[in-house]
């Protein structure tokens, strides 16, 4: 977890060097396809697997911080994406869950988050969806900090 400097505001993101990892991987097998251009479905696949990889470390250093909170008044919400950033206040939040569930023997979770956009109808609200990947940290820490700006959580454990 990012802290910025203020104590009101909390920001989290993909760790630096997962996404550094993440390009460097994908280069390494870019040169792989090269290397092995003579078996051309392997190639191909190196190839995909590379561009596909570095590009998720390109877009996990493009996107920092991915979540952030300010608890002034009123508390704000910011969500980064490649098209820029937008902020939330809590009229603009329909809802924010913590969903956990079992997958391949351990608990996994995922943060939900409603929103409306300036004027939209509430009919039109977005589904943000942030993993431990896309924050950097364990999502219940987000959530004791999403509360304790003022956010109302929904919580199934």
């Amino acid at each position: 977890m990012d802290n910025s400097g203020n104590s009101s505001t909390r920001e989290w993101a993909t760790p630096v060097p997962a996404g550094v990892a993440a390009c460097i991987g994908g280069l390494i097998l870019i040169g792989a396809a090269v290397v092995v251009a003579n078996d051309p479905a392997g190639s191909v696949l190196l190839g995909i697997a590379g561009a596909l990889l570095a590009a998720l470390g390109a877009y996990t250093l493009a996107v920092r911080p991915r979540l952030s909170v300010s608890a002034g008044a009123p508390p704000a919400l910011s969500v980064r994406t490649i098209t820029g950033r937008r902020t939330y206040t809590p009229e603009h939040v329909q809802r924010i869950r913590l969903l956990t569930m079992r997958r391949i023997g351990r608990r996994a979770g995922q943060l939900e988050v409603d929103v409306v956009d300036d004027g939209a109808s509430p009919d039109d609200a977005r589904l943000l969806v942030f993993t431990r990947w896309d924050l950097g940290t364990d999502l219940i820490s987000v959530v004791d900090e999403l509360r304790a700006a003022g956010f109302e959580v929904d919580d199934d454990r």
